[in-house]
């Protein structure tokens, strides 16, 4: 996945999150290891990130309840 700041992948297990910004890797998850070097512009993106996913399964939720 791949937006204007972020570019997310998983390969082989390993979840990578790098920063368009030249900043490289800011967060990757390895055998249960977290190593991260994220902004705190970073994590209110992520913050406000969930957020909207959380209103989209919401909203899904509710749509296909009512089918």
């Amino acid at each position: 996945m791949e937006g204007e700041r972020y570019r997310v992948w998983r390969n082989n297990g390993i979840l990578t999150i790098t920063a368009k910004d030249n900043r490289g890797n800011i967060l990757q998850v390895k055998n249960r290891k977290i190593e991260g070097k994220l902004s705190s512009f970073d994590v209110k993106v992520f913050q406000i990130f969930k957020q909207i996913l959380e209103q989209e399964l919401e909203q899904a939720k509710t749509q296909k309840s009512q089918t």
